[in-house]
């Protein structure tokens, strides 16, 4: 630490008065740095550093204008470690990191926040989230063309794989506002899960008669079937009757609907978290449909994953991953889009709540007027909030420790929001050693987003004590807080692996999509401190240390204009169990625990046991709305009124009390299916399916069955094509029969959705939803509408269901054959889907004949469309 006992107000004036220039400090040179952000940097040369250094900061040295500004530290390092070292080069960043050593603390009995490396194995790519000037769709396209990778966008961002040897180019673009690396975690730590016993689900079955029928739960998370340490691969699960697939011994034969399964990463490798938690929604509603897509690839894949799986049908979605640059204070891209889903779908959304308990420093920004030590007139934060002044924070790592802090923020706006301002203020910080040496820093370009986030690992033999600096540029104003949210490699089983030694706050670690008015927000309480397996306890159960806690506040509006009043959120909403067995995830624990099988820890195994029982909720009575399913949930749950805490790397025997009801911990407490889940309705609409007809070649055969005794007047059914509005087809007398079955015939190549509703005496008791693709022999492109005026949609369906997308381009020719416009240059599209159009044909184009073109390299379909002007 360092401290001042008096300020000095002329001081503060001169060093505000400086001004502008900068200057990059750290005495003994970038070779002693270990990591620049998440980026372990030990493995490269000093002259990399150097050229990075002056492609951000400028060959001076003196600002951050230099041509690799716009993307940072971080790609500017890879960049340069390419172009000096190759493929090899980048791999042996990789192996630098992934190759640190390990403390030997208890993993049994902890959670783990797993970050994924943005490096492909290859040491070809990197995974970047870049916010666009204007328009995203033109940024990635530019991008496509440098080389882009499994692109997809939400709102300003563009996500994606791109090639590390076009970094400097996308730097260049005039379309690009700003890129980063793209830093994703997943909230971690036959087989029949304790959870449903825990959650009363095993008598909810019995009593309610549900088991899921009717409902497709879908997850989003790192893979599926994709580990290559795995003890049992996902048709091993299939075979044993712990998923669903041909061959089941249950006969639950529908597979898992698996729409992208692609995470390429060695650091860590993946692990399948995905299927382990898909296992533990089909111990609690063994006949719900499941489906899997991975959450990595940056904001935008998480977010067009979590669109793509609602337009797939999933009634329950899931997931267990957060993005280091999901803003604290706004609500961000994947957030608009879970409630967007939720409005618009009906879809119920649930997400764990994180493993990072209450690791948290936040305080307003208070200038000390203490000299710089980042850059040159930088104006440090002071720690101390009496009247000393302390720049530093002492932070205490012991020998193979690590301490990350992976997401740290301040009171601006976010231009990854569409149409928001960015921020106002750069912020940088650093570790330090006692010689004020820099060990560890970020210091991004703040203009795009607010976030920087380090990692230092002890690789020495004894601990090491190092103090964290927080400087803002000083012409910038003052936010009015900043916060970190910080993990430790290993806080229980022994000494913690490391401490923050002073003005350690404390506070909210909850933050990013959770916080969507549209989700539930899940923590964790282990099954063995749950009522039905502890009658020893004076709780429902007892909340997981580690279960982060919420309470922070949304400040900024989409816009980026201030809120003249704070939104409060009030999350968590609920919780679930966690410490459940599964066939493969985790490590097997003694406690009540007689069984050989490994047990999944963290909040993200408890929000799919929560999300399972949702869809026992919507099986019983499926004309409830989200917002009415989560209010039974909550409104029925049982208070959790302590949580277990460490003392000294140990859980303690002491429990923290966090009050009675509704609390920032545990939300409103523990859930009880057997409270949640209504008597059904007495009539429900289940195996609706959609086929392609015989009849016809432009026809579709929709089916249902009627389940339950309750009567109904007639089935409502609707149609939409791709995401159009919902048209009422027919409305089909009801009778006495239980299988229904209506043929739509003149329907148009493409995606179908139908949806069916029980009316009686005017009102709806049930609805469900369904879809399907209809094909022909070769590739189908139309427009529609067609004439048009101003907006048209282009429909593209290949021949044949693919789990991959295809890049296409799109031109346009007038009827001389001459192009005329090209409105999509490169982009990523599904085995069948409708591209919008509007707003990217010339406003030249005046009325006539047009021909659209879609292709790439192995194929070219072509259809004409009207303009009327």
């Amino acid at each position: 630490m360092q401290r001042t006992d008096a300020l000095i107000p002329v001081l503060t004036g001169a060093l505000l008065l400086l001004g502008g220039e900068t200057e990059a400090l750290g005495q003994d040179g970038p070779e002693r740095l270990q990591n620049v952000g998440l980026l372990n940097v030990e493995a490269v040369t000093d002259g990399v550093m150097q050229a990075a250094r002056s492609a951000v900061m400028g060959p001076d040295e003196a600002g951050k204008n230099g041509p690799l500004a716009a993307v940072g530290m971080e790609l500017a390092v890879l960049y340069h470690q390419h172009r000096a070292a190759g493929p090899n080069g980048i791999q042996a960043l990789r192996e630098s990191r992934a190759g640190r050593p390990k403390t030997s603390g208890d993993d049994r009995l902890s959670a783990k926040s797993r970050i994924y490396s943005p490096l492909s194995a290859d040491g070809q790519h990197v995974t970047v989230d870049a916010i666009a000037t204007e328009d995203p769709t033109r940024l990635l396209s530019e991008l496509q063309e440098l080389g882009l990778e499994g692109g997809a966008t939400a709102e300003s961002v563009v996500s994606g794989r791109l090639p590390i040897s076009s970094i400097k180019q996308a730097a260049a673009l005039s379309s690009l506002r700003g890129m980063m690396p793209s830093y994703a975690r997943t909230s971690v730590g036959s087989a029949e899960s304790e959870a449903d016993s825990a959650h009363w689900a095993t008598d909810t079955r019995t009593n309610r008669g549900v088991d899921g029928s009717g409902q497709k739960v879908c997850v989003l998370s790192d893979s599926y079937n994709q580990s290559g340490s795995a003890s049992i691969a996902a048709s091993e699960d299939v075979q044993s009757g712990d998923l669903p697939g041909a061959g089941n011994p249950e006969g639950r034969t529908t597979p898992v609907d698996v729409l992208r399964d692609d995470y390429d990463g060695t650091d860590p490798e993946p692990r399948d978290e995905g299927r382990a938690m898909l296992q533990l929604v089909h111990d609690i509603a063994p006949e719900a449909s499941l489906g899997f897509h991975t959450a990595f690839g940056g904001l935008g894949v998480f977010a067009q994953g979590i669109r793509d799986l609602a337009d797939g049908g999933c009634t329950v979605i899931v997931d267990d991953v957060r993005y280091n640059s999901e803003p604290f204070y706004q609500d961000g891209p994947v957030t608009n889009t879970v409630d967007d889903v939720v409005n618009s779908k009906r879809a119920t959304f649930f997400s764990s709540v994180g493993n990072e308990g209450e690791n948290s420093y936040e305080a307003p920004f208070r200038s000390s007027g203490e000299s710089s030590v980042i850059n040159s007139g930088w104006i440090p934060h002071d720690f101390d909030a009496s009247s000393g002044t302390d720049t530093r924070q002492a932070i205490t790592i012991r020998s193979g420790g690590t301490f990350q802090i992976f997401s740290f923020q301040w009171t601006d706006p976010s231009a990854q929001v569409q149409g928001s301002s960015g921020p106002d203020t750069d912020i940088d910080i650093a570790l330090v050693d006692q010689n004020d040496n820099i060990v560890v820093e970020s210091s991004r370009s703040n203009d795009v987003v607010p976030v920087e986030s380090i990692e230092y690992t002890n690789d020495g033999d004894s601990e090491a004590t190092l103090d964290l600096v927080v400087e803002k540029a000083p012409a910038d104003p003052e936010p009015d807080s900043i916060k970190y949210v910080y993990t430790i490699s290993n806080e229980v089983g022994g000494e913690s692996d490391a401490v923050v030694e002073e003005y350690d706050t404390g506070g909210a670690t909850l933050y990013g999509h959770p916080m969507a008015e549209g989700a539930m927000a899940v923590a964790a309480a282990p099954y063995f401190n749950t009522a039905r397996y502890n009658s020893g306890i004076d709780s429902s159960a007892i909340l997981e240390y580690f279960s982060s806690k919420g309470g922070l506040q949304i400040h900024f509006d989409q816009n980026g204009d201030e809120l003249p009043a704070y939104e409060s959120r009030g999350k968590p909403d609920i919780t679930g169990t966690d410490f459940v067995d599964n066939t493969f995830f985790g490590a097997d624990i003694d406690i009540q625990d007689n069984d050989n099988f490994p047990n999944f820890a963290g909040t993200s195994a408890a929000a799919p046991n929560v999300a399972a029982v949702a869809a026992l909720i919507q099986q019983a009575r499926q004309d409830l709305s989200p917002t009415a399913v989560y209010d039974r949930l909550q409104s029925t749950a049982v208070d959790i009124r302590f949580r277990q805490q460490l003392d000294n790397g140990s859980i303690s025997d002491e429990l923290d009390p966090i009050g009675d009801g509704v609390d920032p911990w545990s939300g409103h407490g523990f859930v009880r299916a057997d409270r949640a889940v209504p008597p059904p309705t007495g009539v429900q609409i289940t195996d609706a399916s959609v086929e392609a007809s015989s009849s016809g070649s432009c026809t579709l055969e929709v089916t249902w069955r009627k389940a339950g005794t309750e009567e109904v007047d007639a089935f409502l059914l609707e149609h939409r094509f791709f995401d159009g509005a919902f048209v009422e087809e027919a409305r089909i007398d009801a009778g006495s029969t239980t299988e229904f079955a209506r043929i739509i015939e003149d329907l148009p190549v493409g995606r179908h959705t139908f949806r069916i509703s029980a009316i009686r005496n005017g009102s709806t008791l049930a609805t469900t939803t369904t879809s399907g693709v209809l094909r022909t022999e070769e590739v189908d492109v139309f427009a529609y509408p067609n004439p048009f005026r101003d907006q048209v949609n282009l429909s593209v369906t290949f021949p044949e269901a693919q789990s991959g997308g295809r890049n296409v381009r799109i031109d346009v020719f007038d009827l001389l054959g001459r192009r005329v416009a090209t409105p999509v240059l490169s982009r990523e599209i599904g085995d069948s889907e409708s591209i919008d159009l509007g707003g990217r044909l010339p406003e030249s184009l005046g009325s006539g004949v047009y021909f659209f073109r879609v292709w790439n390299e192995n194929f070219t379909a072509t259809t004409r469309a009207v303009r009327v002007r």
